[in-house]
């Protein structure tokens, strides 16, 4: 029986179970939304509450034991700078996990897990801010564009009227020739 036993060993031994986790979390991070297997996931969101719990703390202490479990200075320094200050106010359910049905080669059930408070929200906001900004500049500059194409046109079609054609000059040639 596996009493007092509720990690999952995902048929994996504790070093290479430690190692896996501590990859999936870098990326997690990193990414902010990764795409594994289900079981690994379940694990991996367990892991990953825990870090950024870890990460509200703010302290040097809890800043050594994530870097115990990530191994990267950047991914740490990220988790307590940017994620960290994310979910000061959040008291948990900081990550979700998406099935998204299985894998073809071996059937596996997949899933997305992924950040709940996402960056790229903040970002894409101040992107369509700046597109609704842009068009009224960009259509002073597209009639232009087009006026100087039609002009370009206009120019192509008056060279080719100035060009006599081969046929006639081989005419002209030839007649004066005859004379």
């Amino acid at each position: 029986m596996r009493h007092m036993n509720r990690v999952k060993t995902l048929n994996k031994k504790k070093g290479h179970r430690r190692a896996m986790f501590q990859n999936l979390a870098n990326a997690l991070f990193h990414h902010e939304s990764i795409k594994t297997t289900s079981p690994k996931a379940m694990e991996l969101k367990k892991v990953a509450d825990r870090l950024i719990t870890l990460a509200k703390r703010k302290d040097l202490h809890a800043m050594r034991l994530a870097f115990a479990i990530l191994r990267d200075k950047e991914i740490v320094r990220k988790l307590f700078t940017d994620i960290g200050e994310r979910y000061m106010t959040a008291s948990g359910g900081y990550t979700r996990v998406l099935k998204i049905g299985s894998r073809k080669g071996d059937n596996a059930p997949m899933a997305i897990i992924e950040l709940t408070h996402k960056k790229e929200k903040e970002e894409k906001k101040d992107k369509e801010e700046k597109k609704k900004a842009k068009p009224k500049a960009e259509k002073k500059n597209k009639p232009v564009k087009k006026e100087k194409a039609a002009k370009e046109k206009a120019e192509k079609a008056e060279a080719k009227e100035k060009k006599p054609r081969k046929k006639a000059v081989k005419k002209e040639v030839a007649e004066e020739t005859k004379e």
